[in-house]
């Protein structure tokens, strides 16, 4: 019996020593949902931008009343390494190569395991845009286009395609 009122004694020391700082230590756990937290991480962030869905490849995609471009692969996008190809050209069909084209490659179901973060095309000798994209796995891909003109982004677009 005395062994039933020590367990007793300790269930009740805890609940009435231990219980309330409870909610205070869960709050200050990484990723709980206090409203605070929530309020200053709303606060705080910024909008992420979109990307509106782009023609298939190969189809021509005005950019503003000054711009179009059209993309293509150097081959179907399978394992391995592809190289998106993008020509851009004024709206009267002269080849151009003021802007400044990122790219950001990757998985939307596996959002960071394999994005490659914006990177910037390389312009070759022809004055075509240039960016490889090494796809690592089967399934859906995304590739996002980001266009820059003097360090002001005019236009965005995503091509998604299934390896």
């Amino acid at each position: 019996m005395s062994c039933l009122k020590n367990y007793f004694f300790l269930i009740v020391f805890f609940l009435i020593i231990a219980l309330p700082w409870l909610p205070l230590n869960a709050a200050s756990q990484p990723g709980h949902n206090s409203k605070e937290k929530k309020e200053i991480s709303i606060s705080g962030s910024k909008e992420q931008p979109v990307y509106p869905r782009m023609p298939a490849p190969g189809k021509k995609v005005i950019i503003g009343n000054d711009y179009y471009f059209l993309y293509s692969f150097d081959k179907k996008p399978k394992m391995g390494t592809v190289i998106m190809k993008v020509d851009l050209y004024t709206m009267v069909g002269k080849k151009d190569t003021n802007l400044e084209i990122k790219g950001d490659a990757g998985m939307p179901a596996m959002k960071g395991a394999h994005d490659t973060g914006d990177r910037l095309f390389k312009l070759s000798k022809k004055g075509a845009y240039l960016l490889p994209v090494d796809i690592v796995m089967p399934g859906d891909w995304e590739i996002k286009l980001t266009f820059s003109k003097d360090g002001k982004v005019i236009f965005r677009g995503t091509y998604k395609f299934n390896v």
